[in-house]
């Protein structure tokens, strides 16, 4: 099983409510409201799962967002070169893209966490320190 199966059967297992995947046209549409282009790895997971229900959150409290949270956090942030897609403890501090650098970054630190999406998963999934 490949790891983005295996983690929705583990959030599935834990009772967390996720969104039904986006479609293809639905991603493009956040793209451009953001004016950015997510990696290919962030696009195959969401067209899976477009991130948690509301504020659901996993064990560790870390919440996935669905694009259109993603877009109505992004529109209210001071930092439009930086897009969350994940917050821990009620947005203590969020995960996300940077428009100008490869990678995903934390916002409070603006330190590279990891380079792609499937590596963040995997360092979800271990709860790693990293991500503290």
């Amino acid at each position: 099983m490949d790891l983005f199966n295996y983690t929705i059967s583990i959030w599935n297992e834990a009772g967390i409510k996720l969104q039904s995947g986006a479609s293809e046209e639905l991603i493009l549409e956040f793209e451009k409201k953001l004016n950015f282009k997510f990696p290919k790895d962030f696009r195959s997971f969401y067209l899976k799962v477009n991130g948690f229900v509301d504020f659901e959150w996993n064990k560790n409290m870390f919440s996935l967002w669905s694009l259109e949270r993603i877009y109505e956090e992004y529109k209210f942030d001071q930092n439009l070169d930086y897009i969350a897609f994940c917050d821990y403890l009620i947005n203590s501090h969020s995960m996300g893209y940077m428009k100008s650098r490869n990678g995903i970054f934390m916002n409070t630190t603006n330190e590279k966490v990891c380079e792609t999406f499937e590596e963040f998963i995997d360092l979800l999934n271990a709860n790693s320190d990293k991500l503290y």
